[in-house]
């Protein structure tokens, strides 16, 4: 009951094809961020103009500012989490 089984030990190509598949996954994940962060800018900056108003702060334009930074942030943070690949 208390046997465990040994995993077998992954060779250096295993090792670097993991850590490419990991790092794919979080580069996408980042851009995915990283475009949300962009449109985000886009319509904190176009509705306004679309509406005739100058005032790209006002009703709420400034949360769709920090709102974009937040997304931004969060696209640097995931590529902080990338495995070396040798």
């Amino acid at each position: 009951m208390g046997e465990t089984i040994a995993q077998p030990i992954p060779s250096a190509a295993e090792r670097k094809h993991r850590a490419r598949r990991f790092n794919e996954g979080l580069k996408l994940a980042a851009t995915l961020l990283n475009s949300l962060a962009i449109a985000t800018i886009g319509i904190a900056v176009i509705n306004p103009l679309a509406q005739r108003r100058l005032d790209l702060l006002a009703d709420g334009g400034w949360t769709l500012l920090v709102a974009a930074f937040i997304l931004h942030a969060m696209g640097q943070i995931v590529i902080r989490f990338l495995r070396p690949e040798e």
